[in-house]
């Protein structure tokens, strides 16, 4: 029997970007196309400028003394969000190798208008 899909165990493996790649247009996808959209935008320009205006667009901006991507995680259910907010702090969700490789996946042109 197969453990359930942990988003925690695959940020501390540092799997989370593959399986998104690997799960995509399967039973078996991590994430729905408006967040894949929501990835590719960041993906496109990884800068602290470019998650805090995405951020600040979808009302995701955490409050002060919060941890970074509380507030896309719990309030909104987004994982990208979360992933987006983590970026660039001492607690990233993604490592830069992984969010190099979601860049170039989407780079590839792969069609991410439906799960």
């Amino acid at each position: 029997m197969s453990r359930p899909f942990s988003v925690a165990d695959h940020i501390q493996a540092h799997t989370l970007a593959n399986s998104i790649i690997s799960g995509h247009n399967t039973a078996d996808a991590v994430l729905d196309p408006s967040e894949l959209a929501l990835l590719r935008q960041f993906c496109i320009d990884r800068s602290a400028s470019k998650r805090d205006a995405i951020l600040s667009e979808r009302d995701m901006v955490d409050e002060q003394g919060t941890r970074p991507g509380e507030k896309a995680a719990k309030s909104k259910g987004s994982l990208a969000g979360f992933l987006i907010a983590r970026y660039g702090t001492s607690e990233p969700g993604l490592e830069e190798g992984e969010w190099e490789m979601l860049r170039e996946w989407f780079g590839s042109g792969v069609d991410i208008s439906h799960a």
